[in-house]
């Protein structure tokens, strides 16, 4: 038989009009090489509803512009496809392009010929993945209608089961990675990203936490929130309080909706997500303006959020932790380690060094004439002194340092290893010399700080032995006018 000579035609997408231009058409791509076919299916399907979905036409006239449109085009449920074009077996050819090459098992593809002896339908639906099959002359609009919204229906099945999926695995990779999660804030930037993902939409969202839990009734004014993670976009939130004066109104009102009824709320521009871990209840708003979250996503969404408000619970957990061990360990006014911390530290240090052969110093510094900053300018003034004193400390003995601590009131603790007694000796003498070069201005007062110290090098001794050395050689600089360094190697 010799093959029909395809028209000299143009593939189209001819979307139908709709009141709602959010709304997601179906996509149905015809392939056939008479215009008349395609004139009569559009006729047949223009009107068509389905799901509340109107129908979008693609058109193509042969099996090579069918190929080109699918190869640019997304989304396409059905394919009401011709066999005979270009070639006697063109459609049946393009069907292993589809599925073989494109990997496209989605789409829904039926067969339509004028010459059905040319392809039987017993060898064709064996040989070829189609899902149905009609000869042009059986198919009236009524039977043309009732074949296209069955396929529209089997591949919203397909893509529902396929995105719950694509969906649970993405649960379950990211529930590993929050699970590993540790820092409150590593967990807010995390959990922005995996939900972001989840919904396939870029990361942009607040994470906040409302800590109330006394509270029976929460008031939409009266929200105590406090934000704990945003991403570029809504960096001016983190200085904000979240009520009225906040300029994202929209979001505002999400969060207090969520925290009112307790639940996950979504809109055309938002999801807002609802944490409950018992301590705390929290709310993610994750701006998704790409596409609305359908049900199957929600239901998904709902088992994915169950997981977070463990990790949630889990992320706070550790962070009450890590809050108790610091106060156990850390000075609060000049956030250095405090005694505690040195004797239990140092000990394990100077025990290394001995067994290693490693030079290691302790040194006691002492802000000169303390009692008199205190006595004449007040205790708040003395605090900012010993905050400065420790500042100074930080940065200048940050590259040998194994501990600085504040020892007692305005008493220093620093132990360095890897260095000699000539180098730490010059080390604290340039310390020294640079502090007392310094003017701190409060008001109208204008200070000047120095310092005595005292450095042990005797390893020999335990720790206790060389912090008391340490202490009697700053003793003997005191007493030698202050401002000096005395160690006892010269």
């Amino acid at each position: 038989m010799t093959s029909k000579k395809p028209l000299n035609l143009k593939p189209s997408v001819r979307p139908n009009k709709t009141n709602n231009p959010s709304i997601t058409p179906w996509r149905i791509l015809v392939v056939d090489d008479e215009a008349d076919v395609h004139a009569v299916t559009r006729l047949i399907l223009a009107q068509i509803i389905f799901k509340q979905r109107p129908i979008e036409l693609l058109t193509a006239y042969s099996a090579l512009q069918a190929q080109q449109v699918l190869q640019t085009e997304k989304n396409i449920a059905v394919i009401l496809l011709d066999v005979v074009m270009e070639t006697d077996d063109a459609g049946l050819q393009l069907v292993k392009v589809i599925r073989n090459e494109l990997n496209d098992n989605n789409v829904r593809i039926i067969l339509r010929t004028g010459q059905p002896g040319q392809a039987p339908e017993e060898s064709v639906i064996v040989d070829y993945d189609i899902n149905d099959y009609k000869a042009k002359s059986e198919l009236t609009s009524q039977k043309l209608f009732t074949t296209v919204i069955a396929a529209l229906r089997a591949y919203e099945t397909i893509m529902t089961l396929h995105k719950n999926r694509e969906g649970l695995e993405k649960i379950l990779n990211s529930s590993d990675s929050l699970f590993k999660v540790q820092s409150m804030q590593q967990f807010a930037s995390g959990i922005l990203t995996q939900l972001s993902s989840f919904l396939g939409c870029k990361p942009q969202g607040i994470i906040c936490i409302e800590d109330n839990t006394e509270t029976k009734e929460i008031q939409a004014n009266n929200l105590n929130i406090k934000v704990i993670a945003v991403t570029q976009e809504f960096e001016c939130c983190l200085k904000c309080n979240l009520d009225e004066s906040c300029g994202h109104t929209e979001i505002m009102r999400l969060i207090q909706k969520t925290l009112l009824e307790r639940k996950n709320q979504f809109d055309d521009k938002y999801t807002v997500f609802y944490l409950d871990t018992v301590e705390n209840k929290a709310t993610i708003a994750i701006v998704c303006s790409e596409t609305a979250v359908d049900d199957s996503d929600r239901y998904l969404l709902e088992v994915f959020t169950s997981k977070i408000s463990i990790a949630l619970a889990n992320a706070i957990h550790y962070q009450k932790m890590v809050s108790f061990e610091e106060a156990s360990t850390i000075d609060f006014l000049t956030n250095l380690s405090n005694r505690r911390q040195l004797l239990y530290v140092g000990s394990t240090l100077l025990a290394h060094a001995r067994q290693n052969a490693i030079p290691i110093v302790i040194a006691m510094l002492d802000i000169d004439f303390f009692k008199h900053v205190n006595d004449n300018h007040g205790h708040d003034v003395g605090d900012v002194v010993l905050k400065k004193v420790s500042s100074l400390l930080k940065e200048s003995f940050k590259k040998h340092t194994e501990v600085i601590a504040r020892y007692g009131g305005e008493e220093f603790c620093i132990i360095l290893s890897h260095v000699s007694a000539k180098a730490a000796f010059d080390l604290f003498d340039n310390f020294r010399l640079m502090l007392s070069k310094q003017s701190l201005t409060l008001s109208n007062q204008t200070l000047n700080i120095t310092v005595s110290i005292g450095i042990s090098t005797q390893t020999e001794n335990d720790l206790d032995q060389m912090i008391a050395n340490a202490d009697l050689l700053l003793y003997q600089a005191k007493q030698r006018g202050r401002n000096r360094v005395v160690i006892d190697q010269t």
